[in-house]
């Protein structure tokens, strides 16, 4: 995905212009509120930089109506308490008078504000700490590829922690959160190991991908061969327990019940994402926004139970996500709002 870090470096806001503190109307009110919702959701990101703290800092300062709006949008965090879906009961309820019209817009983006910031607050902890003990980090949407101490290469995908131990002759990683691709160099003496919490690999040399989400651990082999354990020992050349063997187009998956598979598995939907794309095929819509919540940065929020369990099939780019919801709108009959460019609701 195309990295937005300058545009970040300018603030969340587009097209801003300059207020002289003079009074405002309510389109420029909630242009305000808009943005201090993008600036409240940027800063929560364990991405955040210095010059984005700075540029916040500028964005509060240029006019009262700015400092307002911010202070407003905190007061409106702290009162509310009902879940998201009931602003979209009163957004629907709401009388069609312009100005109620707005009063919902900003009570629903609130909301919504509310629902993903109270999100991150259950996973932040795990989060931090993961970033302090690895050694590479990716945040959602952002794809890299690393060359590795035995020459062996890892492509991480977006929202991904890797942690290296390549001392001593070893050759092991650990995936703290996330996934990645290996192309592993042959080294017969030296078996490289993945671990993934519940389940670990281990090759001599070959390409496969693991992927480590909701405590599961999935393996997925693009060429040679791949033991897959639930249980690895500390010893790496010690026979392993509950372990497959996958060949290419398999994959298995470690769990808290143990190990599953060998099963066949379509590369062209695992392996999707290191081409940039995304491959649904008869999911439903949550399953649907789940991934897409993983892939890129902000949030997808579904208001709609009802649309929850629609099936969704299709290729995307991740770099095009209006495309995406433009296929979600004509094909499931849902709306998407985008509220900033890292909160967009769906009703």
């Amino acid at each position: 995905m195309t990295d937005h870090r300058d545009d970040q470096r300018r603030g969340p806001a587009e097209n801003e212009t300059a207020d002289n503190g003079s009074d405002i109307d309510g389109s420029d009110g909630d242009r305000l509120f808009s943005e201090a919702n993008a600036w409240f959701f940027r800063l929560q990101s364990d991405d955040h930089t210095p010059a984005e703290r700075a540029a916040f800092a500028d964005w509060l300062a240029r006019s009262p109506a700015h400092a307002d709006a911010w202070t407003g949008l905190q007061s409106l965090l702290h009162d509310l308490k009902e879940p998201a879906r009931a602003a979209y009961a009163a957004s629907r309820s709401a009388p069609s008078r312009r100005p109620a019209a707005a009063g919902v817009r900003r009570f629903a983006a609130a909301m919504a504000v509310l629902l993903v910031v109270g999100g991150l607050g259950v996973w932040r902890g795990p989060m931090l700490y993961q970033n302090a003990v690895a050694d590479q980090v990716t945040s959602a949407g952002q794809r890299r590829t690393l060359t590795l101490p035995d020459g062996s290469t890892a492509e991480m995908n977006g929202g991904t922690a890797l942690a290296l131990d390549f001392r001593d002759g070893e050759r092991r990683v650990r995936i703290l959160r996330g996934e990645a691709w290996f192309h592993v160099t042959r080294d017969p003496d030296h078996p490289f190991v993945v671990d993934g919490g519940a389940g670990a690999a281990r090759v001599l040399g070959t390409q496969f991908s693991v992927r480590r989400e909701d405590g599961r651990t999935t393996v997925t082999v693009g060429e040679g061969l791949v033991e897959v354990s639930a249980h690895p020992g500390t010893d790496s050349h010690a026979p392993w327990p509950d372990s497959v063997r996958l060949h290419p187009g398999e994959s298995a998956e470690a769990g808290p019940l143990g190990l599953s598979g060998p099963r066949a598995a379509d590369p062209a939907v695992a392996f999707a994402w290191r081409q940039g794309q995304i491959v649904f095929r008869q999911q439903s819509l949550a399953s649907v926004i789940a991934a897409l919540n993983g892939q890129w940065p902000g949030r997808v929020v579904l208001l709609n139970d009802e649309a929850a369990e629609r099936v969704v099939s299709g290729v995307f780019a991740l770099d095009r996500p209006d495309a995406v919801f433009d296929a979600l709108e004509r094909g499931l009959g849902v709306h998407a709002t985008r509220i900033t460019p890292y909160l967009t609701l769906l009703r």
